[in-house]
């Protein structure tokens, strides 16, 4: 998910260079609006709804601390980025006082900028996934309360009734964890209950289903599905996957439809004479998943693949002392992640049998923490290998962009800042990675196109010298002549004379 962001600042030069700035790198934001002025940024809060503002202090009308001020009171929640070339301490503590998140002093290399867009993006998920967690796990509890008939406030009753009208209330049975093929140990079997959660979880994600449950017991899930043919569709991929990762038959039992809160537990009662006795379950849950799955997507969409491959290696080595069934489950979280992040986050990089990730079946066959670490390391390498090849193949397409846009107007205006602003990149950007891909710099590139025409000119044609290095893009013969001869090594008349 992209942050949405506000960009205030009165002075319009360079509110549209950090503009263009976010727009040209990932850097997890979209700017959603611009604004001159407090007062402006008050009425684009109000239209845009954004995450994150950056901020100058020192603007006619309403200066950046007026406009922290309301924030504080109107939209708490919105995060400030304070830019300013004031360093005096008093500014610096209003601005912490009204929340500001960070600071921009000016003139800020781009490095500081990337660092500090970055760290707020980062936060910005991290609190996202809080929220979100915490409202999922309100869900939950009052669906537990409902199913076993424990007692509730009645308004939040009425607004879980709300939500949860006519959702369908189903039971998921795994008929037994002991196949007659596999010697499992009782450390197995609490992995495979933990990969049968995971499933269940990646696949409401794939297939976009309403959807809330938790586990009964090891071997039953009670859930709340939405009716119709999404919440059937579920089912059936549910009971496929399980079958096709870990070799596990299971079944649904679906008791009928949520109508008030007080008649679940009796709805229940009534359709579990086929299930074990039993409340909780048996395995608790492993921590982890989503903050480790939030943590490397914040990286991995902000292009930061230094810190994910750190993030890795210290995954890892907290693994490292754990006895064999930990270290198990903690590995099979982390390729459980990488799954679900090309499953559901990055579908359009087509990785290969991503979804076999979900499958515990090769940890399973591990018998030594070293083998299993060594494994996690390959699987590790081979995911960020998938996001270089990526961003590889991005960055190619800038350059070929950026080529094709010389070779049909280099007549004319062929700039470092023009050819940036059509890739829509900065310039400073675009120099380095065309010179890192081509091995020259884009102005010579764009002068030895140009010569390399000329010389077609001189050789074919009759034309003034004037007329050719007005043809080729230069603005006045005698620069023509002086690029000429440092390219080839003579002047242009020289060239000519040599070819007739």
């Amino acid at each position: 998910m992209i942050g949405k962001l506000l960009v205030v600042d009165d002075e319009i030069w360079f509110r549209e260079g950090l503009v263009q700035l976010i727009s040209s790198n990932q850097l997890g934001w979209e700017v959603v609006g611009e604004a001159s002025d407090g007062e402006e940024a008050m009425q684009a809060v109000e239209l845009y709804k954004p995450d994150l503002i950056i901020t100058d202090i020192n603007m006619p009308a309403m200066d950046g601390l007026q406009l922290m001020e309301w924030l504080s009171r109107a939209y708490p929640e919105i995060r400030v980025i304070i830019l300013t070339g004031y360093r005096d301490f008093e500014y610096a503590q209003r601005a912490l006082r009204y929340g500001a998140v960070e600071f921009l002093l000016k003139p800020f290399s781009l490095d500081e900028a990337y660092h500090v867009l970055r760290k707020s993006y980062e936060e910005l998920r991290l609190k996202q996934l809080e929220v979100r967690v915490m409202k999922q796990e309100r869900q939950t509890e009052l669906f537990r309360a409902a199913l076993f008939g424990l007692p509730c406030e009645r308004t939040l009753r009425e607004e879980w009734e709300q939500k949860w009208q006519n959702a369908e209330i189903c039971i998921l049975q795994v008929h037994s964890y002991n196949l007659p093929e596999k010697n499992y140990t009782p450390g197995d079997i609490s992995l495979l209950h933990y990969a049968v959660t995971n499933i269940l979880q990646e696949l409401l994600q794939v297939h976009q289903a309403e959807g809330i449950y938790f586990p009964l017991r090891t071997e039953a899930f009670a859930f709340l599905l939405e009716p119709g043919s999404a919440g059937a569709e579920y089912r059936r991929a549910v009971q496929e996957a399980v079958h096709r990762y870990i070799g596990l038959a299971t079944g649904w039992l679906v008791i009928g439809t949520v109508e008030r809160f007080e008649q679940l537990a009796e709805q229940y009662n009534e359709a579990r004479e086929g299930l074990a006795d039993g409340r909780a379950s048996e395995v608790s849950a492993v921590d982890g998943f989503l903050p480790l799955k939030e943590e490397l997507l914040s990286l991995l969409v902000t292009s930061n693949l230094a810190a994910a491959e750190q993030r890795l290696t210290e995954y890892l080595e907290t693994a490292a002392p754990l006895g064999l069934q930990s270290c198990k489950t903690k590995i099979y979280t982390l390729v459980t992640v990488f799954a679900s992040i090309l499953l559901t986050d990055f579908k359009h990089l087509n990785a290969a049998a991503a979804s076999e990730g979900l499958s515990p079946a090769r940890i399973l066959e591990m018998r030594s923490v070293p083998e299993l670490l060594s494994w996690a390391q390959g699987r590790s390498t081979e995911f960020l290998d998938i996001f270089r090849q990526w961003l590889g193949r991005q960055q190619d397409n800038v350059v070929v962009q950026a080529k094709q846009y010389i070779e049909a107007h280099y007549q004319d205006d062929c700039s470092l800042q023009t050819i940036a602003a059509y890739v829509h990149v900065t310039p400073n950007y675009l120099s380095n990675l065309f010179k890192k891909e081509t091995g020259t710099g884009l102005t010579n590139y764009v002068s030895q196109l140009r010569i390399e025409e000329a010389k077609l000119l001189l050789q074919h044609t009759r034309l003034r010298m004037t007329e050719i290095a007005e043809r080729v893009g230069f603005d006045n013969s005698s620069y023509f002549t002086v690029v000429f001869k440092q390219l080839t090594g003579e002047s242009p008349r020289e060239f000519r004379r040599r070819y007739e």
